[in-house]
């Protein structure tokens, strides 16, 4: 009785702790899903404003909003660069919420030009209007967008 007694606890601690770490997982998934749908939903408006009048204006409160999304989403990516799963979720939501300006067969390259944007590095509501590169490294990102 004692042994049944001691392998019950044992399956409900290995059945609770594998729970966990499929909510944690899926939790982290879900997060990196949003973050890419925030960034892709920036990106769609960027480039439109980049469209249509060949720069990136910073003082517009539309175009500031959508670069600290894509600053935010730019530093979550960055903190998880090396999660392949974060990735992969990132992309899908970044696809999901662009309206077809990123598709899978340009998503790989705007991620990866999307990480190595050292404009968007440090970037917060308080500075970011005065940071020179930022509106470059906007710009630099969304040359990968062929349309």
């Amino acid at each position: 009785m004692k042994r049944l007694s001691v392998l019950l606890v044992c399956f409900a601690t290995l059945a609770m702790t594998s729970c966990s770490l499929f909510n944690a997982a899926a939790s982290s998934n879900s997060v990196a899903k949003a973050s890419g749908q925030s960034c892709g939903s920036a990106v769609q408006g960027l480039y439109g404003a980049y469209r249509s009048s060949g720069n990136i204006d910073l003082t517009n409160a539309t175009n500031l909003n959508n670069a600290l999304a894509l600053a935010t989403s730019y530093a979550n990516l960055k903190q998880n660069k090396d999660n392949p799963e974060y990735r992969q979720a990132f992309t899908s939501g970044l696809i999901a919420s662009s309206a077809g300006l990123i598709t899978s067969a340009n998503a790989s390259a705007f991620v990866d030009k999307l990480l190595a944007s050292s404009g968007l590095a440090n970037i917060n509501s308080q500075n970011i209007a005065q940071t020179a590169s930022t509106a470059v490294a906007i710009v630099n990102l969304l040359k990968v967008i062929k349309q």
